[in-house]
């Protein structure tokens, strides 16, 4: 066992010993106490950590037989009046939001606690999807709530929520996040995806939905390429890649200057990150990151710009019998091709992640094989080098995601993300 990996026993523990400004943390990170708190079982999903200010969970339960979200956030001393000020809003329009005190002897201990549809967040955007939203998308009123309508697929407090909505003829995915779309930006890049035969699914709605950050569509496919063993179907997806690169960038607001400010200031509060949660890991981040930043940020390290998908991995990709769509191009770019096909190759390693084992050779599997296949064969040009190391790039910002994703051995998995993004660099 390494130095760092001593330091990996009662992470959560350490971490709420070291920010004694939230004193309701550790009953945020352990399911257990949670639950008792809360007088139901709960299982933590997802958390946003800001040290020394606030954190947010997200938490899933069973309730009348099926699945159901809550979340949870505690503050400061200096924040507790906001979390007593939103309690009495959400009371005075018949919300659910609760003050709760895990310990009497503490009194700035204070936990909020809430459903979905208490969101502080995403409320106005839930409230209008209940009473206008489902209408416009030709789906059924819901009735008080939003919880009769449909399933919660995935939650993210404060950022965005996916529903599963049963309907006469093919069910609807409704994604509504904080940020509204643009209308005309979002055409605009729709029509440029048809134009270049990018598969994708059509959208329903309107710009009205738009604005108020809700986007739908039909349920397409048998599944997403993460869950299917599907060697066509990896290959089909790396051709529809090669198509969406081939789109010009011009056009675009984030040009390759904002691209690589965001790549820079990503590494940077990634470092920060790993340092505030594992500080044992903070030496190895800093010495990946400054590789990094050599081999993806110094004058002359991409050759050419296209325009990215942002976030791509085998879950971006439906597959149904021998067609394709590519979905949620939320963070599409200016960027390099590599970064694309980096992160389908970081991503599938991550599924496999082990603490003690890092794999030999260039980054991804089998299903990155075959996407590079795919994209190849339609035309796509890149580097294996460059897939290494921007492969790299994606498992180092995505060493924190085992605490927020609350991995039961998350401080081992945070270090084999850097150990196998500094193999890829080497």
């Amino acid at each position: 066992m390494t130095g760092a990996e001593s330091a990996f026993r009662d992470p959560d523990l350490s971490l709420a010993g070291r920010d004694d400004a939230l004193p309701g943390l550790p009953y945020l990170l352990d399911d257990a106490r949670l639950s008792s708190l809360l007088g139901e079982t709960v299982r933590v999903t997802r958390v946003r950590y800001k040290p020394r200010t606030s954190l947010l969970v997200a938490f899933r339960c069973i309730r009348n037989n099926a699945f159901a979200y809550g979340w949870a956030m505690t503050r400061t001393r200096a924040g507790n009046a906001k979390l007593l000020r939103r309690e009495l809003t959400s009371r005075s329009r018949g919300g659910g939001i609760r003050v709760l005190r895990p310990d009497p002897r503490q009194d700035d201990n204070l936990v909020a606690v809430g459903g979905v549809e208490d969101d502080w967040v995403l409320y106005r955007n839930l409230l209008w999807l209940r009473e206008q939203g489902m209408e416009r998308l030709g789906l059924p009123q819901p009735g008080s709530t939003l919880a009769g309508a449909g399933s919660a697929l995935r939650y993210k407090p404060e950022r965005r929520l996916v529903l599963f909505v049963q309907n006469s003829g093919a069910p609807v995915v409704i994604k509504i996040a904080a940020t509204p779309a643009d209308a005309k930006q979002e055409a605009h890049f729709l029509e440029r995806l048809n134009l270049h035969g990018v598969p994708h699914l059509p959208q329903l709605g309107d710009a009205e939905c738009l604005g108020h950050g809700i986007t739908a569509c039909a349920a397409w496919g048998g599944g997403d390429l993460a869950g299917l063993d599907d060697d066509s179907g990896a290959v089909n997806a790396g051709e529809a890649l090669a198509r969406l690169h081939g789109i010009p960038p011009g056009g675009f607001t984030e040009g390759q200057d904002v691209w690589r400010d965001h790549i820079a200031a990503q590494m940077q509060a990634t470092r920060s990150m790993v340092a505030l949660l594992l500080p044992a890991l903070a030496e190895p981040a800093r010495r990946v990151e400054s590789e990094l930043r050599g081999r993806l940020l110094a004058g002359g390290a991409a050759a050419e710009y296209v325009l990215v998908h942002g976030d791509f991995s085998a879950d971006q990709v439906l597959v149904g019998g021998s067609e394709v769509r590519l979905i949620d191009f939320d963070r599409a770019r200016t960027g390099v091709a590599e970064a694309d096909l980096g992160s389908f190759a970081a991503a599938e390693e991550a599924v496999r992640a082990s603490a003690s084992a890092v794999p030999a050779g260039g980054a991804g599997g089998p299903k990155t094989a075959r996407l590079n296949e795919g994209y190849a064969r339609a035309g796509g040009k890149f580097t294996e080098a460059g897939v290494d190391a921007w492969a790299a790039y994606r498992l180092y910002n995505s060493s924190v995601d085992p605490f927020r994703d609350r991995s039961p051995e998350w401080a081992a998995d945070m270090s084999w993300h850097l150990r196998r993004a500094k193999d890829l660099i080497s």
